[in-house]
């Protein structure tokens, strides 16, 4: 008889039985079937969600909802980052205890007598178990095909394809299982203890964080795709480009890195699998596997403690006042946080933290990978960032740890029969585990001032540290109450924990899919916030943050009281019977204690209630959008009243920073520029619907008829008893003042702050019907029975035309303000000073325009240091925060060179200043007014620059150099309200950036920062909701005016050549700067650009602009021989190229374009991508065609587009090296004619 017939006939039955009963008895466990329910529930949700079941705002999308990509995203969405929590904790009740649990209940003694075999044994209860965890994931797939079918017959669904769900859930959710399951069930089978497979949900949490913080760097989206166990940073690189079209169509292939990491991770599953096998046997008496030894049981210990002579028992002194309850409490809460603290899991937990913050410090980026400088207040938000997930997971874990530790242990009777408290014991718990808090945030403090001094940062302020510390305890300490309330409650701690995780991930999902948002009921809610900054600290939220913080806090400490009743003191498990044994020791103080805390949180509650609900009125974003819907519905008709034009603003503006208030008093005078008597007038107005702004006065000059005033959106009516006629101007007369009261639920007020106000005109009072108040997105309108509304207007649009892009009732005005503020800052607004003052304890400014301006200005206030400067003639002064200095000078340096080089290329500056002005990090940006750039302290100021790295994005330098171009393009060229009219202002000033900074740079330094914009403008393309437009026709859409523009603009000057585009663009701009309307439109420029490009090259513009044109080129073969003293090297290169609608469907067009071909030499710091001993242009006729070239130097690389110029959605086939050959590019049939193309030989040997 064959070996192969033993094992079946003796194996294969005894697998079979063990196998059926395990999984029999797995399904019959009620928390099996609460786990399914649980999936099923969260996927009917949301299915129903992503469909508008829910009475929720309607965004618009082009996406459907059961596309292969968009049920994978669901799938790996519900399996990472926080939900390995969740995943973790069910996994781990299910899989890892598979065979641990025999030894947790003393059963494997008498389960090893019986004849099993090892095989039948170990693979029965591995399989049964995996089967049993898929099941429970089902319920996602099942629940989120069922909530789904809502929107059948709608565009969000497509038809359904059950491979579109069964795909995903084979490649991700059954993969997953069995490489997560596997590890936990190996660790915990060879450990015979769980707590290896919570440490493995830290390291799940750690590859989670790292592989986001790798991904961002698009030079190591490799290595954080493999770390992923998930898959999901794979999947996201495999389909990181893919159009609409794409993602709705696409089956998600399993090729790549998505295969490469399904191999690496199911193969590390199998190998753990295998090595548990192997290491278990049958012995009742075999030692665990431990890292560390056999630790005393607590018994032990305790025993240890407690084991005293005769004569120590007896002197013995008894007291039992409050004192020394008190240090009783305190001893056994240190008793406690020993008990934790130097347990392995905790020092595991502290040390992997540690090297997370080592590791994602080097992450510390803001735009294009420039690195943050690692001031205190960044690494102290960085270190609460990822302490956060840690201290989520030591919580929950320890919670139920040190709440079950005595029963686990058998010595919860000898503690129920002590003459300690049960407040004592409960409470030296909670206390136990805040000291652990403060523990862990000190040792974050250690690493992050280590991380600082390594990094040569020796700026420390350990108040900061400090500040950040204390504002972040309270939510821990309202999670461990609730934590604990838990565990005393329930009588089983896995189904403790499942429970706690509830309320703090599972309902901020709900709440987030039912936009939900009232800090009320949001778990452990922190009200409105803010990021720190170092103008502002924490700003004005710290009051509302200790109102709701307090809410909380008295709510868990009442909780607890509530535990206290059923504190678990003796054998019994029932709610009531524990209550009966607790009642006893539940005392007066207890009962008052107890309402107090209850009547504390109704109080608070009432109170945020008032502030959150009467004073600051709350609206949905259904509410929002009815209310859009309504005005246009009442009011649309005011669009066609031809209105007069704002032709100047004269102001008075007092802001009191410590009072979050400002008034402004001001005047504007009107003017009717029309061929005909205007006889309404329509004020618009910032809306009143928070109740913040009151009006005193907005009137005209001239005597009218209110038709209606509606103060709540923020518009008024007036006919004239006298028309307003050709020419003539009036006066409107404007008194308001802003003032928040109290807090709202979720918004912040950040326009005026005690230190670092910043607000724009857009707060002042304008003219005519306002179009952009109305419903914009095209799926809520059809939902209202509202037209669709497209995003501009048409490029030609005449009407449109008279308005620009920035302002519908002003062309170009007159300005002056008086402004005052606090005596210790400066206010600035456009314009040169006139006249500064003190006066009553405040400080006055007054600034005027000597020339016309676009009605488009800013207000800015805070403590400013000002550091000064001058090119030629033209003051510059950047005014910063204290202590953020490092990047002035490269501010400086930027903007003199980029007057120079716009000054000689483009034409004159028109004003004799340029201001730049730091303002606090609530938003990210800079942005261009007259003569004045508010800048953010985020993106410029605390950026890292290392000037010793050319290849290093000198982010300062680039931005600065952006916003003094808008002065040209925006400030003097302005387009129509038009498709295009952005190609304008911020594509070229985008291109006018690029120049300054490659003639800083050099050439090769503009490789990388051409590369982001090129990766950026392919993944913005993704995550269009209506369609992509070509670039003359952008619709304000940032991911083509400024990464396309990028790219497009400077291949554009490498195709006519630098000279001959500027003075193209001088061209255009003379034509059209301070342009009174109709406006100029990007068909004018289109023309002129036409016009002045050769014949040769007329394609590229309707490649680059009037179309959506990508490439695909590649290299197809290169070799190279030695031929008398030179290199012969042939090169096969080939291109295909594209034409892409705006849903992404692609159409493959023939090629005949010129493209650059080159060979690199040896790499070095001069020549950073090699030297180029090849480098020139050549027409691609054909799509595949082979070069010779004769260099003088051993060639290492070659190369099509080697620098990326054109848009092609792999570039990493561009260029490659001589040593192997390259991979063969997968082209349609159609797209592989031409074969090896046409030969050409070439000689640059001379």
């Amino acid at each position: 008889m064959s070996i192969s017939r033993l094992l079946l006939q003796n194996l294969l039955p005894m697998f079979k039985e063990l196998f059926s009963f395990e999984l029999k008895t797995g399904f019959k466990k009620w928390s099996t079937q609460i786990y399914f329910m649980v999936f099923l529930a969260l996927g009917i949700l949301i299915g129903l969600a992503s469909t508008g079941a829910f009475d929720t705002s309607t965004s618009d999308s082009i996406l459907i909802k059961n596309s292969s990509l968009a049920i994978s995203r669901i799938i790996i969405g519900m399996s990472g980052n926080i939900m390995v929590l969740i995943n973790g904790i069910m996994m781990i009740s299910i899989m890892a205890t598979a065979i641990q649990k025999d030894y947790a209940y003393n059963f494997h003694g008498l389960l090893y007598t019986t004849p099993i075999t090892k095989s039948g044994y170990f693979f029965g209860r591995f399989i049964a178990n995996y089967l049993i965890s898929i099941y429970v994931f089902c319920g996602l797939l099942l629940g989120y095909f069922l909530g789904s079918l809502y929107g059948l017959g709608t565009p969000q669904m497509g038809p359904i394809h059950l491979l579109n769900y069964l795909w995903p859930f084979l490649i991700f959710t059954v993969a997953n299982t069995l490489i997560i399951g596997s590890i936990f069930f190996a660790l915990t089978t060879l450990t015979r203890s769980t707590l290896a497979s919570y440490l493995f949900c830290v390291i799940l949490l750690l590859l989670s964080i790292l592989s986001d913080s790798i991904l961002s760097d698009i030079e190591n989206k490799n290595l954080a795709s493999l770390i992923d166990p998930f898959g999901n940073y794979a999947l996201k690189q495999l389909t990181e480009y893919w159009t609409a079209y794409e993602q709705n169509e696409n089956m998600v292939p399993l090729s790549g890195i998505l295969l490469y990491n399904r191999l690496l991770w199911l193969g590390i599953a199998i190998i753990c699998v295998a090595f548990t096998y192997f290491k278990f046997e049958f012995n009742q008496f075999l030692q665990p596997f431990s890292l560390f030894g056999r630790k005393k049981s607590l018994s032990e210990e305790v025993y240890a403690q407690s084991h005293k002579s005769l004569e120590e028992i007896l002197n013995v002194q008894k007291d039992f006042n409050w004192m020394a309850k008190l240090k009783e409490l305190f001893y056994l809460s240190f008793f406690e946080m020993k008990r934790i603290i130097y347990t392995p899991f905790f020092g595991i937990i502290a040390f992997i933290f540690g090297v997370l913050m080592i590791v994602i410090s080097n992450y510390m980026k803001s735009m294009y990978d420039a690195e943050s400088i690692p001031v205190t207040f960044l690494m102290a938000e960085l270190a609460e960032e990822g302490l956060s997930f840690f201290l989520l997971l030591l919580i929950i874990f320890f919670s139920g740890n040190i709440v079950w530790r005595e029963r686990e242990n058998k010595i919860d009777e000898l503690i129920g029969v002590s003459t300690v408290s049960n407040f004592n014991l409960m409470f030296s718990k909670f206390l136990g585990m805040v000291w652990m808090v403060v523990i862990m945030q000190l040792f974050s403090n250690f690493i992050c001032i280590a991380i600082q001094l390594y990094k040569g940062f020796y700026t420390i302020e350990p108040l900061t540290y400090l500040k950040f510390d204390l504002y972040h305890l309270p939510y821990y300490l309202v999670l461990i109450g609730f934590c604990l309330f838990v565990q005393f409650v329930v009588n089983n701690k896995f189904f403790g924990f499942f429970l706690v995780i509830v309320p703090v991930i599972l309902l901020p999902i709900l709440y987030n899919y039912l936009e939900m948002r009232d800090i009320l009921y949001s778990f452990n809610s922190n009200g409105p916030q803010l990021p720190y900054s170092d103008l502002n600290g924490f700003g004005q939220i710290l009051y509302s943050y200790t109102i709701v913080k307090s809410y909380w806090i008295f709510m868990v400490i009442f909780l607890l009281f509530v535990a206290l009743l059923v504190f678990p003191r003796g054998k019994e498990k029932g709610l009531i019977k524990k209550y009966r044994l607790s009642k006893t020791s539940f005392k007066v103080k207890h009962t008052i204690g107890l309402f107090l805390f209850l009547f504390c949180t109704i109080g608070i509650g009432g109170f945020i209630y008032y502030n959150t609900h009467i004073l600051n009125k709350s609206y949905t974003d259904v509410e929002i959008e009815k209310m859009r819907v309504d005005y246009e519905k009442k009011y649309k008709y005011l669009e066609k009243i031809d209105q007069p034009r704002i032709v100047s603003s004269d102001l008075k503006i007092d802001l009191f920073p410590d009072k979050q208030s400002w008034t402004v008093d001001g005047e504007f005078y009107i003017k009717n520029k029309h061929q005909h008597p205007v006889d309404s007038i329509i004020i618009k107005f910032p809306n009143n619907l928070d109740g913040n702004y009151s009006y005193r006065k907005m009137e005209l000059e001239r005597s009218g008829k209110e038709i209606f005033n509606n103060e709540k959106i923020g518009l008024k009516l007036i006919k004239l008893n006298q028309p307003l006629l050709p020419g003539d101007s009036i006066k409107l007369d404007f008194n308001y003042t802003f003032a928040p009261k109290g807090f709202s639920n979720s918004d912040v007020v950040t326009d005026i702050v005690k230190n670092g106000t910043f607000f724009n005109s857009d707060n002042l009072p304008g003219l005519g019907y306002d179009s952009d108040s109305e419903l914009s997105e095209n799926d809520a309108r059809k939902k209202y029975g509202l037209k669709p509304k497209p995003r501009m207007a048409k490029v030609n649009d005449q009407k449109a035309r008279m308005n620009n892009y920035i302002s519908n009732d002003s062309d170009w005005i007159r300005f002056q303000t008086q402004i005052s503020t606090n005596d210790n800052q400066i206010a600035i607004a456009p314009g040169y000073l006139q006249k500064e003052w003190k006066e009553n304890g405040r400080r006055y400014f007054t600034y005027k325009m000597d020339s016309p301006i676009l009605n488009f200005y800013a207000f800015l206030s805070a403590d400013y240091q000002v550091k000064k400067s001058k090119w030629n003639n033209v003051n510059i002064e950047i005014y910063y925060q204290k202590g953020h200095e490092y990047n002035l000078d490269r501010m400086i340096a930027s903007t003199q060179k980029s007057l120079d080089y716009y000054t000689k290329n483009f034409g004159p500056y028109q004003h004799k200043q340029v201001r730049i002005i730091e303002f606090p990090r609530y938003a990210s940006f800079a942005q261009s007014f007259p003569n004045t750039i508010p800048y953010s302290e985020e993106i410029g100021f605390l950026t890292k620059v290392e000037l010793d790295k050319p290849e290093k994005i000198d982010l300062p330098f680039y931005v600065t150099a952006h916003e003094v171009g808008h002065q040209w393009w925006a400030h003097q060229v302005i387009g129509g309200n038009v498709q295009g009219s952005v190609l304008m202002s911020e594509t070229f000033s985008q291109y006018s950036a690029l120049m300054v900074m490659e003639h800083e740079y050099g050439a090769p330094a503009m490789k990388k920062f051409l590369s982001y914009e090129l990766d950026k403008y392919l993944r913005g393309r993704t995550r269009e909701t209506k369609n992509e437009m070509p670039l003359m026709f952008v619709e304000n859409q940032s991911y083509i005016h400024y990464n396309k523009g990028s790219v497009v603009m400077y291949a554009l000057k490498d195709y006519l050549g630098e000279a001959k585009l500027n003075s193209i663009l001088k061209k255009y701009l003379d034509q059209t700067k301070f342009q009174e309307p109709p406006y100029t439109n990007s068909v004018e420029f289109i023309n002129l650009l036409k016009k002045e490009t050769p014949d040769s090259l007329q394609y590229l513009v309707k490649d680059m602009f009037e179309n959506i044109t990508l490439y695909e080129n590649y290299v197809k073969n290169l070799s190279y021989k030695k031929a008398g003293g030179k290199y012969e090297v042939k090169l096969t290169v080939g291109s295909a190229k594209y034409r892409v609608d705006g849903k992404g469907k692609s159409k493959k067009v023939p090629v005949a374009d010129y493209i650059d071909i080159a060979v690199f030499g040896i790499k070095s710091k001069q020549f950073p991508e090699g030297k180029e001993l090849v480098f020139q242009k050549v027409k691609m006729d054909k799509p595949e065609k082979t070069f010779t070239f004769y260099v003088n130097e051993e060639p290492l690389q070659a190369g099509i587009d080697p620098y990326a110029k054109l848009i092609d959605r792999n570039v990493k086939n561009n260029v490659h090296d001589f040593k192997s050959q390259p991979a063969k590019v997968n082209l349609d049939e159609d797209e592989k004619s031409g074969g090896a193309g046409v030969k050409v030989t070439v000689n640059t040997g001379d």
